[in-house]
């Protein structure tokens, strides 16, 4: 009986059933430097390289782990690591490792598991710190990357074939993924293993623009004293589901990928980081993995695929466009469209490379921002004062940083709407703040977008109007600007035109936050939609922060006793709610909402 031990993607022992075996993750991770060194090693070595403190402590721990391993593969023919008493080696015979790769006989096998290698990455979780182990594991990385190159170099021209074209061409991605200055692996992927149609007349097919002129003239921008931008594109589907349905829309997307790694101005992510990006439960965490400043999202729904580049340090939508997905065209048309993509999307970062820079420079800044926008996802007060410490580590770690104002002014507004006990000093707060991302940096959509929600709670409903109708203006296509224009919106008497741009952010962000369902429940209601109020509540991941709102729906509806219970949890949360108060602390245009809205609420019970 062999055993298996894979480190690409995860670490994992395996008999020959497939299952994982329980065994110490330390005790896999000398297994594979073990088997990577070829050679006994000894003990003392493996000692010191695992255990940092007292010579005794780090033998007893070498002793631990060894004997934990042993009686966890005991059924095995024999062991895993040999001993002749001062050294120590792994038992090949008994041992099979991926990192064996080298040792395929088959080109093309060789290829496609160098691939996996790189794109899976050796020992993920490891070989972020400065330890003598981490120093090895990246040796690794590099060495595979290096192994890698050298297959690509030496078989592309045999192996140039439409059935291996893919993996030669995703080789090469990864390769400038390591590396975006090797040039002769970038002229390699966009001439020589390009193999595709003639690009078709541009004419068959448009892609919705900036209103903004098209800026990127020179073909060498970027390249020089500091290395390109980081770009992820993010496939709408995984490579399994779009195999499965048939779908172009990931090969629209490979495609856009090779034209843009043609471009010095940016460094892609490769297509396997970028799934696993678009997957994480936390991409914050991710994004800062891998240093990505911008993310190309897209999302497919139906025969249209929807695609927007998103500036991440102030994550904000800089560009989007909409097009169908034409299954007796789409072929002919994915160069087209993929270079004018490509066009818009490097014409909007050479804009912003300034700021970019500014980001690179202070890593520390825009990650713990990062961290910040995270915490926004939940409409809880915890929840929104632990993004406002991130915004605030941000701000020490850059003083003026304006996403992070904008952010903690967010915070301030939200506090004030949770908390219903009219604190105007949160919304004043608020308000410098954005005015000072302003001041300080110029009009953005995100700054105008805080500047505004904070003057709607003040009342300032017409400069609210004005300062969101700005940000829309910036960036067209940034649904949070709309989202926010909508309520106010609201606010402003006008639901009809409210449910309108919050139905237009919702499409632009199919998986919003709760806010938006809110806000398109809050313009119902004063549409005298109450069962379609009630709907969006129910779309919320959490609805009690719309408790009031559902309970004066129910009111509205003549249903006493859901209203009651609404009115309870908004009780429990906020035992010293008062009805009058509240409405007064609510700005509305025309007092005709102010008195619909105390008749739901008197119905439900307050």
């Amino acid at each position: 009986m062999g055993l298996a031990l894979t480190t690409f993607g995860t670490c994992r022992l395996e008999d020959d059933g497939g299952h994982a075996l329980r065994v110490p993750l330390i005790s896999l991770v000398m297994l594979a430097y073990l088997y990577d060194r070829g050679q006994p090693i000894s003990r003392r070595e493996l000692a010191t390289l695992f255990w940092q403190g007292s010579r005794e402590t780090a033998y007893t721990n070498l002793r631990s782990t060894l004997r934990r391993l042993a009686m966890a593969t005991a059924e095995t023919l024999a062991p895993l690591i040999e001993s002749d008493g001062q050294t120590l080696s792994v038992n090949r015979a008994t041992l099979r490792c991926d990192l064996s790769l080298v040792e395929l006989a088959d080109p093309i096998d060789r290829l496609r598991a160098a691939n996996d290698a790189v794109a899976m990455q050796f020992l993920p979780s490891m070989g972020h710190g400065t330890t003598q182990l981490d120093s090895w594991v990246r040796d690794v990385r590099t060495r595979l990357a290096g192994f890698l190159r050298s297959e690509l170099m030496q078989h592309h021209a045999s192996l140039n074939t439409s059935a291996w074209r893919g993996e030669l061409r995703r080789a090469a991605i990864l390769l400038l993924e390591c590396d975006p200055a090797d040039d002769e692996v970038r002229t390699l992927l966009t001439s020589g293993l390009d193999a595709r149609r003639p690009e078709p007349a541009a004419a068959s097919i448009r892609v919705d623009a900036t209103p903004q002129p098209l800026a990127f003239k020179d073909p060498n921008f970027g390249v020089a004293e500091q290395p390109p931008l980081r770009l992820a594109l993010l496939p709408p589907e995984t490579v399994q589901s779009a195999r499965r349905d048939g779908s172009v829309a990931n090969a629209l997307i490979e495609d856009l990928t090779i034209s843009l790694c043609a471009n010095r101005t940016v460094s892609i992510v490769a297509p396997y980081t970028a799934e696993r990006i678009q997957a994480s439960k936390d991409k914050a965490a991710v994004l800062q993995q891998y240093n990505v400043v911008y993310a190309l999202d897209t999302k497919r729904t139906e025969d249209s695929l929807f695609v927007q580049l998103i500036f991440m340090p102030a994550d904000e939508v800089v560009w989007a466009t909409r097009f169908k997905l034409d299954a007796n065209a789409i072929v002919e048309q994915r160069t087209v469209i993929s270079t004018a993509i490509q066009r818009s999307i490097i014409d909007k970062i050479s804009v912003s490379t300034e700021i970019a820079g500014d980001f690179r420079q202070r890593p520390e800044a825009y990650y713990a921002y990062l961290h910040g926008l995270t915490g926004l996802s939940t409409l809880t007060l915890p929840s929104i004062r632990k993004a406002r410490k991130y915004f605030k580590q941000a701000l020490e770690d850059e003083r003026g940083f304006a996403p992070a104002l904008a952010g903690t002014a967010r915070t301030l507004s939200m506090e004030w709407l949770l908390t219903a006990r009219g604190d105007n000093e949160l919304l004043l707060h608020a308000e410098r703040l954005a005015q000072t991302a302003i001041t300080k940096h110029g009009p953005s959509a995100g700054a105008l977008k805080e500047l505004g929600v904070s003057q709607l709670y003040l009342g300032k409903i017409d400069e609210s109007l004005e300062a969101l109708s700005e940000a829309e203006a910036i960036s067209p296509h940034y649904a949070d600007a709309l989202y926010s224009h909508a309520d106010s919106l609201v606010h402003a008497s006008n639901p009809a035109a409210a449910l309108a741009k919050i139905t237009s952010a919702i499409a632009l962000n199919p998986i919003p936050p709760d806010t938006y369902f809110w806000t398109a429940a809050g313009a119902s209601y004063f549409l005298g939609e109450y069962q379609q109020a009630l709907g969006y509540i129910d779309r919320m991941r959490d609805s009690r922060p719309a408790s009031r709102l559902a309970a004066a729906s129910w009111g509205m509806l003549g249903e006493v006793t859901k209203a009651r219970a609404c009115r309870l949890r908004v009780l429990k949360d906020n035992p010293s709610f008062d009805l009058n108060l509240w409405l007064e602390m609510i700005p509305h245009k025309e007092n005709w909402q102010t008195e619909l809205y105390r008749d739901g609420l008197l119905r439900a019970g307050f």
